[in-house]
């Protein structure tokens, strides 16, 4: 599909011209508009090289570093951005996108959660639903939850040249992006997110990794730029770096950065090999010796000092972090700190996602006057979003419902939901300043408290809605 875009490019390197051609008068216009207040490049990064790709639609080559910006002739805005090197190699197998491979392939003995489903089949089958294992796998069809049909696979912008139409071509899935009077199509290889907050999509340019334009958000039910996409760049050159990864995949080896991997190598999913350790010398120690019915060569986190419990799962639910180590290197028992450096470790740190959920934890009055983790709320191999009897039940196992001063005021409907007072939803605040055409997202705050102010305006906002 990479092939096609070099194709369409490659077909007008005939019109490329330069300065000293008869049609340096483009050049001269285009570098005019360049300058105009709607322009974010750089003088010193205009292009002196200019492709004519239709009657209207231009390119330039190397406007950003590593990419081609198509747009049309007359106007700066809207533009596509592809990242690709040269146009002069012409259609070449290795802008093909490689296929995304099932199977894994690396030397850190990772093998993925399939690996454990004869021996752990209850706990395996059970997990195949939660959002950790979902946070990433391969797109496929029936995986991807926006609309792939008219007239709901659009995702349109403030201008009418240019949009996005999802929807499956043969055996694979693709944002056609349509500029003007030329389109391309561009492959959806992978899937991020759970599908709670979003699903984003990733693609293969030979070993580098890119995210996509168009994003599927679940709260609106739609098609949206991607989060921080400028709603008139359609860029398709944002590099897929470990720090984005190490909290979307089990594992997956970098060759090169910032975004050349090893595709075969990846496991998608948050498995459970990032909270048992990597399960390869674990499983073949057991088909050896089936006799052996006590685990070896596998971690048990229960079993571990309370703050390493919470190490496993603060590599992605605490706040902002800059690596010590290479991604992927810590392993479940290892101090966290020796691998994360915690970039604003106070208490109101957004993180990525997470609303900073381990800090905010920490903070709580049931964490501090108990030993509890976690696990002590969370089954990670049981999809429990939206159960409000488990969360119930694991606060009741601490507390009494004649712990709750506010209960005999609150209506029947709440007055069992522990978490809509002590742990309500706020905005994720890394997800607030992104342009989502007005959607809100948010998150229980896991900061455990009493805040009868809160639960007042839930008593209030129950009673009206009744009336």
């Amino acid at each position: 599909m990479i092939a096609a875009i070099i194709v369409g490019l490659f077909v007008a390197v005939a019109y490329i011209v330069h300065d000293s051609d008869d049609q340096s008068e483009l050049v001269e216009k285009l570098s005019r508009k360049l300058d105009s207040p709607a322009s974010v490049i750089p003088k010193s990064e205009q292009p002196t090289d200019v492709v004519r790709v239709t009657s209207t639609v231009v390119a330039q080559k190397d406007v950003l570093p590593g990419s081609w910006v198509l747009q049309k002739e007359d106007k700066p805005r809207p533009r596509l951005i592809l990242p690709f090197e040269s146009l002069e190699d012409g259609p070449s197998a290795s802008r093909t996108p490689r296929e995304v491979s099932a199977e894994h392939a690396n030397e850190e003995g990772f093998l993925g959660a399939d690996a454990c489903a004869d021996c752990h089949q209850t706990r395996h089958s059970g997990f195949l639903l939660t959002a950790h294992h979902r946070t990433s796998s391969v797109a496929t069809q029936n995986r991807i939850l926006g609309s792939l049909e008219s007239p709901d696979n659009q995702l349109t912008t403030s201008d009418p040249d240019l949009s996005v139409t999802m929807h499956s071509k043969e055996d694979s899935v693709v944002q056609k992006v349509s500029l003007a009077d030329w389109s391309v199509d561009v492959p959806m290889d992978v899937i991020t997110g759970s599908g709670k907050v979003a699903q984003t999509f990733l693609y293969w340019d030979e070993d580098r990794l890119f995210q996509s334009f168009a994003s599927y958000f679940s709260g609106a039910d739609r098609w949206l730029t991607s989060p921080g996409f400028e709603d008139l760049d359609a860029n398709f050159g944002r590099v897929i770096r470990t720090e984005c990864l190490e909290c979307h995949v089990t594992y997956i080896e970098q060759t090169e950065p910032p975004n050349h991997y090893q595709p075969s190598s990846a496991v998608w999913g948050i498995s459970c090999e990032r909270c048992h350790g990597p399960g390869k010398s674990h499983v073949e120690y057991h088909i050896a010796n089936p006799e052996f019915k006590t685990a070896e060569h596998i971690v048990h986190p229960n079993e571990l000092p309370r703050e390493r419990q919470l190490d496993i799962c603060g590599q992605c639910h605490s706040g902002s972090f800059d690596f010590k180590k290479p991604a992927f290197s810590f392993r479940p028992g290892d101090d966290l700190s020796e691998f994360h450096h915690t970039l604003k470790p106070d208490f109101d740190d957004s993180g990525i996602h997470t609303s900073n959920q381990l800090a905010r934890l920490r903070k709580s009055e049931c964490f501090l006057n108990s030993e509890m983790t976690c696990t002590a709320c969370h089954d990670p191999h049981v999809a429990q979003r939206g159960d409000e009897a488990f969360f119930r039940q694991a606060c009741l196992n601490c507390h009494e419902t004649e712990h709750c001063g506010m209960r005999p005021e609150l209506p029947v409907s709440i007055a069992d939901q522990c978490v809509q007072c002590h742990m309500p939803s706020t905005q994720i605040d890394d997800l607030a300043g992104m342009k989502l055409q007005g959607l809100t997202l948010s998150m229980a705050d896991h900061y455990i408290r009493v805040d009868r102010e809160h639960a007042k305006k839930i008593k209030d906002q129950t009673t009206d809605s009744s009336k």
